[in-house]
């Protein structure tokens, strides 16, 4: 029987910025990063130049629909 590959949460801040979920949690709670993310989901074996291209597409999406 094949497996499914896990997809994997990335988050990600409105200048940019993403890490796993994971990390960003952690990161949240040590008081290094902000809790004002949001999470994206990608393939497990997504390219990392996918997810910057991809998550920099949501937020000029996201930027047109605050503007309106």
């Amino acid at each position: 029987m094949e497996q499914q590959k896990q997809n994997q949460r990335i988050a990600y801040w409105a200048d940019g910025f993403h890490l796993s979920e994971e990390s960003a949690r952690l990161c949240v709670d040590v008081g290094a990063f902000s809790a004002d993310y949001q999470i994206a989901e990608f393939p497990a074996d997504a390219d990392p130049a996918l997810i910057d291209s991809e998550i920099a597409a949501l937020l000029v999406q996201q930027a047109g629909q605050a503007s309106t």
